[in-house]
């Protein structure tokens, strides 16, 4: 059997007798949520309960070589299995290759008003004259930020608004944590010190989702293994690059490209404790960085040794990390990430984008061929048939009947399934249709 024709139980045996985790891991992810009242209430305001969302697995997304099974935690049907289609592809054309710069730096801003337009360069001289005192401040400060060789790795002094503001920008290194706390209390100490230094009281000091450094995921997919039982895989081909072009000329197409995107890295980032926001927020600034939104991803038709390939491209950054209050304190993230396998943060990062450019691709040639809802319907189907209790054939059947069925319910699934059983001669025909009437 395939992995999405197991049970839940099934699932995670599976891990369990594969290496991908340990019997305490299966057995915690049967007893999800992990996340106690009691910790749920330290962790937000005014807490009330507690909501869960499903977890489903990316299986076999190979990335520099390495093969991974990323776990997803999202609400939206297909996505998990939009993933392992585009992981599918993938597979077959050698995998997705990703890398990044290895220091992620998160820019934070202390702000000024009123600054002189005459006095900012002799403020920014100041300013960076202080740059060692700056950081013996965050040493006596954030010992521990220091012992792990994390900081300040650069500052700039820049105007906003022709003056209107001025700001002094520092790059921090947070090593593998997400970082957005340690950014904006390094920020604010530093903004009571320019303080004393500059005798100008700071609007504020906070940290900018504006991140530079990008992931970068490629894959070169020969066109035939894009075929259909309608259409030859060139045709597939070239409608997928037909689409990406159209979101590179038209914004109003580019953000629903990306949110294909997003679907995947979302869920990566959401399973795994980080801040979905964050990703979101910086992934959509740098869409739109140039001044006019752009895709993420882009898919063209090249000749490479005499050979037509479809080449599809990634570059976005990635603001997540591997450790930190949430990720703790929630549980279920700390056993996503022994599942996943990653040895560092940079790993972890490359293997999301890899998720990004598959899931972007599954998106595009759905749309391409048999369509986005007629995929979905057919997706849910097949879940509400399971749901129903369906086995073997069955699945099969009770899914094929829903397709042709305006309800699509768990309810409605049962009724078809009892109906199945009834023709097969499994009980009485009379009592299924009196249930038929009952829900109508």
């Amino acid at each position: 059997m395939k992995f999405y024709e197991l049970t839940p139980q099934q699932r995670r045996d599976f891990l369990e007798q594969e290496g991908y985790a340990t019997h305490n891991d299966a057995r915690l992810l049967r007893l999800t949520p992990l996340l106690r009242e009691y910790a749920a209430d330290g962790m937000i305001e005014n807490q009330v309960g507690i909501m869960g969302i499903p977890i489903g697995l990316l299986m076999g997304l190979e990335v520099n070589g390495k093969t991974y099974n990323v776990p997803m935690a999202t609400e939206e049907p297909s996505v998990v299995a939009g993933a392992c289609a585009g992981a599918k592809i993938a597979r077959e054309n050698g995998g997705v290759d990703s890398a990044l710069w290895p220091v992620r730096v998160i820019p934070a801003d202390i702000v000024f008003q009123k600054v002189p337009v005459s006095r900012q360069e002799e403020y920014a001289k100041i300013v960076l004259s202080h740059k060692k005192d700056m950081i013996q401040v965050m040493k006596e400060n954030m010992p521990t930020l220091t012992r792990h060789n994390g900081g300040i790795e650069g500052m700039s002094c820049d105007p906003v608004a022709r003056g209107k503001f001025w700001k002094v920008r520092l790059w921090i290194w947070t090593g593998q944590a997400m970082g957005a706390n340690i950014a904006n209390r390094l920020s604010e100490i530093e903004a009571k010190y320019l303080e004393s230094v500059l005798g100008l009281k700071p609007l504020a000091a906070i940290l900018s989702n504006a991140e530079l450094e990008a992931v970068w995921s490629g894959l070169k997919i020969d066109p035939d293994t894009l075929a259909t039982k309608e259409e030859s895989g060139m045709e597939v081909a070239q409608k997928i690059a037909a689409l990406s072009q159209w979101a590179e000329l038209d914004d109003t197409r580019a953000v629903t490209h990306n949110k294909g995107i997003m679907n995947g890295v979302v869920a990566c980032a959401l399973a795994n404790g980080n801040d979905t926001r964050a990703v979101e927020a910086s992934a959509h600034w740098y869409a739109a960085r140039w001044g006019r939104y752009k895709p993420l991803s882009t898919w063209k038709i090249e000749e490479e040794n005499g050979k037509t390939i479809l080449h599809g491209k990634l570059a976005m950054p990635m603001p997540v990390g591997r450790i930190g209050f949430s990720i703790k304190t929630l549980g279920t993230p700390e056993l996503c990430q022994r599942i996943l396998g990653a040895a560092d943060l940079w790993e972890m990062q490359e293997v999301f984008g890899a998720v990004g450019l598959v899931q972007n691709l599954a998106a595009l040639k759905s749309i391409a061929t048999e369509g986005i809802v007629e995929g979905h319907v057919k997706l849910r189907s097949y879940n509400l048939a399971r749901a129903a209790g369906a086995q073997g054939d069955e699945i099969a059947k009770v899914t094929e009947r829903m397709l042709h069925h305006p309800k699509r319910t768990v309810r409605q699934a049962e009724i078809m399934l009892s109906h199945l059983r009834a023709e097969k001669g499994g009980e009485s025909a009379g009592d299924s249709e009196k249930e038929g009437e009952e829900d109508e």
